[in-house]
């Protein structure tokens, strides 16, 4: 097995190389399979110098491509390929497993810090326990203590739930002045903007799953399924589509 990082080896000379290794037949074993990371940014002639060996492939040489961007990928690199999509993993599932991790590492974490994990990982489960990582270092709990949600808030730079909730009471009451002065503020303690719109739109996607009778999130605190469930029957369809 050969690995190749094409984001460090783009040119038609690194394919040229790795192709002329493909006249020798494999030593030990029935295959030889090269694995090529971030397929994507590969050049275009180094594309087309692979093309003629992945229409005429030997028959003891499997390929493996890896991309995060499959549209930079040429179509007839595509056509000549098994696609195989993987799919972020469901945050229950992320959850469950980074709770898991940090209990065979003897930390404590909150659950709803443990939600925040899961959600910043957004389906990737190496990214979310690289957060965690930075958590038990950022919360400094290797030698006892427990990660809070604030710990996990402050090391991602996301805004506090309970102030994107009155945030969001803010703006249904209209009450301008008081909007742009609780923004100042959280811009203020080095809170990025973007993560204040991210925190309003998820608040308003998580009222309407209430709304239409979508299943509560587990590392979800009291106060805030209380105050969902509140403006799920307070608000109609319309004010939530607006939204």
């Amino acid at each position: 097995v050969m690995e190749m990082d094409a984001a460090s080896r783009t040119g038609v000379d690194d394919i040229r190389e790795l192709t002329e290794g493909m006249r020798y037949r494999p030593v030990s074993a029935r295959y030889k399979v090269y694995i090529i990371d971030e397929v994507h940014m590969l050049s275009k002639n180094a594309f087309n110098a692979l093309l003629k060996t992945l229409e005429e492939p030997p028959p003891d040489v499997k390929f493996v491509f890896a991309t995060t961007e499959i549209q930079k990928v040429p179509v007839t690199v595509l056509s000549r390929c098994q696609r195989f999509s993987l799919r972020r993993v469901p945050l229950d599932q992320l959850v469950a497993h980074y709770r898991g991790v940090a209990a065979a590492e003897g930390i404590e974490i909150a659950p709803e810090a443990l939600g925040l994990i899961a959600r910043a990982a957004d389906g990737s489960v190496r990214d979310g326990l690289s957060i965690l990582d930075q958590a038990i270092a950022h919360a400094g709990v290797e030698e006892g203590g427990t990660i809070r949600a604030g710990d996990v808030r402050e090391m991602l730079g996301l805004g506090d739930r309970a102030t994107i909730r009155e945030l969001l009471a803010l703006l249904l009451a209209g009450n301008g002045s008081a909007v742009l002065a609780l923004v100042e503020r959280q811009h203020a303690q080095g809170i990025d903007p973007v993560a204040l719109f991210r925190g309003l739109l998820e608040t308003v996607h998580g009222i309407t799953r209430r709304k239409v009778g979508g299943a509560v999130d587990p590392a979800q605190s009291a106060e805030e399924r209380e105050a969902w469930a509140a403006w799920a029957s307070q608000m109609s369809h319309a004010t939530l589509h607006r939204l």
